[in-house]
């Protein structure tokens, strides 16, 4: 009988039943490679063939079909491509994105075999040839298509505010893909961190407005439902835009600012994204909605990495801290959470909402987290303990945003259909002029000059920070246009 492998040594089948046998590690490599289908170079690695015996002999014992470790059954063609309970551990054509590999190259942990040396060169070879192969499940069978991706990560030192002109439209289509006799509420609003460029989610596209002119800049059709919400990367130069069709598909949809050209989607919820956002150096966008499951997807590789299940209602909010360094997500039953994004495991656990929350913000130097409820309330929470930092009552029949500006103070909005102005300590600065029924969203623009809310009925406003009167109103309903903006102004008062 061929020797069978532990995760720490040989056995052998003795008189009494399986005995450890130390000395056999060659024997048994040599075993492995002669009789489990280690294949020649110019062999197709293919799982039943190849994988499967390397599996049985190192990794079975905590991933099988009877004992699921991590949710993970790796003895079967069909568990492996399912993943664990933090999401995918292939990714086809890929093996630096797939956590298979990191386990068995113990690059990270958890490490497979658990507390024994990583496997001979030729055993991870196999693993590696299979997954740049396309995750063959036989020889006759069919690769795993590719997920499409991008790589479009930052590095570390270009997470500040970005050096030259910030990011901004150039001739894009202005083309509405809908206007209609009545608006709907408008959930979606953004604002560039360092341009003075707006995003607001309309019905079927992105449209995207000048801060300063209050003109329409370009239109980005969301083709995959209804946008829900919008977010712009840290930098300012990608935008995304989370929704979809209720109860039937959930996206996210990623694009350059300056070209408006779309760069990826990724989401395969089969509900609305509710929330959404990108890790500052753009390497992940973490979603989430009526599945009460975080995912965390790979910008690189368009691949799952983590799926997050501890929420206990819908998650309603999403947000990266600026550093990168921590990921908070929120939900309808007030939990709020606060994850390592690398390894997807919880740092802090936020507990004091009594009702839903609504959003979330982050302070521009990680240190403070705001949260507004539905409980009227507004708290900050600050992230050395994960302990609540303040806490006030900001629009008593419910609050539906808060957002920080770069000088750390904040605005909120709320069923009181006031938006205000607060200090970073949650000392009332003002009410801004009175124009919105039922804002849902504020922000600040990028140069902390101004204030755009969108509403219920649909409309945006913008306010003069300093005086807090209306300064004007953005047309997210507009009439078709055929021509770039830019050819529009350089044609103004004349006929062609």
């Amino acid at each position: 009988m061929l020797p069978a492998k532990s995760k720490k040594s040989f056995f052998y089948a003795g008189p009494h039943g399986f005995i450890r046998r130390p000395g056999l590690r060659c024997f048994g490599v040599l075993a492995v490679m002669l009789f489990a289908g280690v294949a020649r170079a110019d062999d197709k690695i293919t799982y039943q063939d190849n994988v499967l015996p390397l599996i049985q002999a190192n990794c079975a014992k905590c991933h099988n079909e009877d004992r699921r470790k991590a949710d993970l059954d790796l003895t079967s063609y069909r568990g492996v491509l399912k993943g664990s309970g933090s999401g995918a551990v292939v990714v086809s054509g890929n093996p630096d994105a797939s956590k298979l590999w990191k386990a068995v190259t113990q690059a990270e942990d958890p490490t497979m075999p658990p507390n024994s040396p990583p496997l001979p060169a030729a055993e991870l070879a196999v693993f590696k040839k299979w997954i740049q192969g396309g995750l063959l499940e036989t020889a006759n069978g069919r690769a795993v298509a590719q997920r499409p991706g991008m790589d479009f990560t930052l590095k570390s030192d270009a997470l500040e505010k970005p050096a030259g002109p910030p990011p901004m439209p150039v001739n894009l289509p202005v083309a509405v893909s809908i206007h209609t006799e009545h608006m709907t509420a408008i959930t979606g609003l953004a604002a560039s961190p360092w341009a003075p460029l707006i995003a607001v989610a309309g019905q079927k596209q992105v449209l995207l407005f000048n801060s300063d002119t209050l003109q329409l800049l370009g239109v980005l059709p969301f083709t995959e439902g209804e946008p829900v919400g919008v977010e712009f990367s840290h930098s300012g130069q990608l935008l995304l835009a989370n929704g979809g069709r209720g109860a039937a598909s959930g996206r996210v949809m990623v694009w350059d600012v300056v070209t408006g050209k779309k760069l990826m989607t990724v989401g395969d919820d089969y509900d609305s994204v509710l929330a959404a956002d990108m890790r500052s150096d753009q390497s992940e966008v973490a979603l989430g909605g009526p599945s009460r499951i975080v995912k965390i997807w790979s910008t690189k590789t368009g691949g799952l990495l983590h799926k997050i299940k501890k929420h206990t209602d819908w998650i309603t909010a999403v947000a990266f801290s600026p550093n990168g360094q921590m990921l908070a997500t929120a939900d309808r039953n007030g939990g709020i959470s606060i994850w390592d994004p690398d390894s997807a495991q919880e740092i802090f656990t936020l507990a004091g909402h009594k009702a839903a929350v609504t959003a979330l913000s982050w302070r521009s130097d990680s240190k403070l987290l705001a949260s507004a409820s539905e409980d009227g309330t507004v708290k900050l929470w600050e992230m050395q303990e994960g302990k609540p930092a303040k806490s006030w009552t900001a629009h008593g029949a419910g609050v539906l945003s808060v957002s920080y500006g770069h000088d750390g103070n904040l605005v909120t909005c709320g069923r009181d259909n006031a938006v205000t102005l607060w200090d970073g300590t949650g000392q009332k600065l003002r009410d801004l002029e009175k124009c919105c029924d039922l804002p849902l969203r504020a922000v600040f623009t990028g140069d902390n000059v101004r204030v755009v809310a969108s509403d219920f009925d649909g409309q945006v406003a913008v306010w003069n920070v300093k005086t807090g009167r209306k300064a004007g109103s953005l047309d997210a309903n507009p009439y078709p246009q055929t021509k770039p903006v830019a050819s529009l102004q350089a044609a103004s008062g004349k006929h062609d």
